[in-house]
């Protein structure tokens, strides 16, 4: 058969990230551009994080299995009791550690675009930024300190940032008088 068959061609996807005409593509979401590669890309992807996801999944049935036995110890304490003042003090630890996992992992997102979660979950503590369902209240969070919020690349980066200089207004050094006089 002649070498221009379609049937024996083969197709050579472009690389991550460029589109047929060579172009670089844009994504909205890591999702977006896992849509958009191959069955064979897409099945090494799964292959990958298959053990990521079963080992969070293990771990967060575990946390519920562990919380459902704290709670069936503290109606069997005594009313009153240590063990029961005491167990009661572990459940309550154990929920904040579990507001302050799950405050992370939304935190994270790219589309929170927090920079620095544990300074978020403590204004939101201290505001009460929450919703009635215990979920972050991300505007909230993020009219308290848009600091935490700012995009990458964004910062006011000037040479004498910081030197209490002015980069235009620089006074001469000793360095600058030694390149004139080198004739430089």
């Amino acid at each position: 058969m002649p070498e221009g068959n379609a049937t024996n061609a083969q197709v050579t996807p472009p690389p991550a990230g460029e589109s047929q005409e060579g172009g670089k593509e844009q994504f909205e979401s890591f999702e977006a551009f896992l849509e958009g590669q191959t069955p064979e890309v897409k099945a090494l992807y799964e292959g990958h994080t298959t053990g990521l996801r079963n080992s969070v999944a293990a771990a967060r049935k575990e946390r519920d299995d562990l919380s459902k036995l704290l709670k069936e110890a503290t109606k069997q304490a005594q009313d009153g009791s240590e063990l029961q003042k005491q167990l009661t003090q572990i459940g309550a630890q154990l929920e904040m550690a579990e507001r302050r996992a799950t405050f992370a992992e939304e935190a994270i997102r790219p589309e929170i675009g927090c920079s620095n979660a544990k300074a978020a979950f403590l204004i939101a503590q201290a505001d009460d930024l929450f919703k009635k369902d215990g979920s972050p209240d991300w505007e909230g969070i993020k009219r308290a300190a848009p600091e935490l919020f700012k995009k990458p690349g964004s910062a006011n980066a000037t040479a004498g940032n910081g030197t209490g200089d002015d980069a235009n207004k620089l006074k001469p050094s000793m360095n600058d008088a030694i390149r004139r006089a080198a004739g430089r």
